[in-house]
């Protein structure tokens, strides 16, 4: 009869928050950040004395919502908010750090109503976009236009969508980056309390499903706005007034996994303040831009540029057997929370094993050795210490 395996794990979670890179910025938890990510964050220099939030980037530039005045020139005020209407514009980006001077996006997007965020199918031949009309200055709707092939900006087909109802309004479009899904957020009847959430499946010809509510998760009784997945896919992030936050709209993330959504987390007080902060979007893997209204007396939003790098644990243990004694060559592999291979190491003369592991995940442990039972371990990640002993009850 095989003995059964043990495993010996020895600071179980040793948090050393390695970066293993000493390009990356320097790390700024903070005890709030709970993300796995440090924040690198300066402000933006295109900012004026209007707010500006980002929406999404389009042919190598970063399309903005604001209500800047181009040449004197206005659009008049919105009494709901004692602000000029605003339009849409857009920024290169190719020489980060030093956006370029906003430019109006579209003369045909642009109107003298609202124009609220804006995205993009993957191949950027549709645009969805939300407007809000002077009559009902608060209440947006959406819409869906395409982009007439061969031209660089003649959007054509303009439509509005099913989802879109003058009792309640529909924001901050985003689809994600498989392009099989359009979010946004709503205060629509049947949700969790303000604004929540929402998905839905875009077809093969732009329209879209009926909205799905993200779920208690992700949505609370106070507002969540401005969803946005990362490049991986598996991630989401948003503003929220709920989840603890620290004051106002605080962003956090929360992890996709097999289609569910994890608790989200907060991305800690480098990106948060005890004001709001909204409109956080990737414009590549690792730099993005968010919006800030804090340390503005008119509480207008700043534009704020980011540089992200994921956060490294180290998790090392040693495989013994049923007598205590050490089993040097044993197979030890790191999976995922799907149960798909990371890494495998063969433990040296010593039986130990190291691997670095991201905080805040789910991971599985096996262990594979000739003459003994294949063992596995799930466990959640920490950022906290612990120098814990795990040992196994024969069986």
């Amino acid at each position: 009869m095989k003995s059964t395996l043990h495993t010996l794990v020895v600071a179980l979670l040793f948090c050393t928050y390695n970066s293993y890179s000493k390009t990356d910025p320097k790390n700024n938890s903070d005890g709030t950040n709970k993300s796995g990510y440090a924040y690198a964050v300066n402000i933006s220099k295109i900012n004026s004395k209007y707010s500006e939030i980002a929406c999404t980037t389009f042919r190598n530039k970063l399309v903005i919502v604001s209500s800047k005045k181009i040449g004197g020139l206005g659009n008049g005020i919105d009494p709901a908010t004692n602000l000029p209407y605003t339009d849409l514009f857009c920024t290169d980006i190719k020489a980060y750090g030093e956006l370029s001077r906003p430019l109006l996006f579209s003369r045909i997007l642009n109107t003298k109503a609202n124009e609220g965020q804006v995205t993009f199918s993957p191949d950027e031949h549709t645009i969805y976009y939300t407007r809000s009309e002077r009559s009902n200055s608060l209440n947006y709707k959406l819409y869906k236009a395409d982009l007439e092939k061969d031209s660089y900006g003649n959007w054509v087909n303009e439509v509005e969508l099913s989802v879109s109802n003058d009792n309640y309004s529909v924001e901050n479009p985003h689809v994600s980056q498989d392009g099989k899904y359009l979010y946004f957020s709503s205060n629509m009847k049947g949700g969790y309390g303000g604004f929540d959430i929402y998905k839905a499946e875009i077809f093969e010809d732009g329209t879209i499903g009926e909205p799905e509510n993200l779920g208690d998760i992700v949505n609370t009784t106070e507002d969540e706005k401005y969803p946005h997945t990362a490049k991986n896919g598996k991630e989401l992030f948003f503003s929220s007034k709920g989840h603890d936050s620290v004051g106002g709209y605080d962003i956090f993330l929360s992890r996709v996994i097999n289609s569910k959504y994890k608790t989200p987390r907060n991305l800690g007080l480098s990106v948060n303040s005890k004001k709001d902060e909204v409109g956080f979007i990737f414009i590549d893997e690792e730099k993005g831009v968010f919006s800030s209204n804090k340390g503005n007396k008119n509480d207008a939003f700043n534009m704020y540029r980011f540089k992200s790098r994921e956060i490294y644990n180290e998790l090392k243990g040693i495989v013994i057997s049923e007598e205590e004694k050490i089993l040097p060559h044993s197979i030890v592999i790191l999976l995922d929370s799907e149960g798909n291979e990371i890494e495998r190491q063969i433990t040296n003369k010593d039986a130990t094993y190291s691997f670095k592991i991201r905080p805040y995940l789910d991971y599985q442990i096996k262990v594979l050795k000739d003459g003994y039972e294949d063992y596995t371990l799930s466990f959640e990640s920490e950022e906290k210490k612990l120098n814990a002993i795990l040992k196994l009850l024969a069986k």
